[in-house]
């Protein structure tokens, strides 16, 4: 019984959808003549623009750090990070470090 069921709902189904034929006077793409267009060129173009606008923004910024600042507290706990480190590799043991 199912069986008919399914057989009419697919007769139905595509009696009232028809499969779209191609129209005949439409030529084919030729996938050489695909460009971005003129929206795609200017996007393209804004993107570069703001790259290179950036970059000198950041080197002018970057150029203003002055390397002799005195050290923060994370360079301090960076120090120590690396200090226990060490002592652990010298040890070379799971032991915890002895404060």
């Amino acid at each position: 019984m199912t069986h008919i069921w399914g057989l009419l709902l697919t007769t139905v189904y595509l009696e009232e959808s028809p499969l779209p034929s191609p129209l005949p006077e439409e030529p084919p793409i030729d996938p050489s003549r695909i460009t971005p267009g003129l929206l795609g060129g200017l996007s393209f173009i804004f993107l570069i623009i703001a790259i290179v606008l950036l970059y000198r923004s950041m080197r002018k910024q970057m150029s203003r750090v002055n390397p002799d600042l005195p050290r923060g507290p994370g360079d301090r706990e960076r120090a120590a990070d690396e200090q226990m480190t060490e002592e652990a590799e010298e040890r070379g043991s799971d032991e915890p470090p002895k404060t």
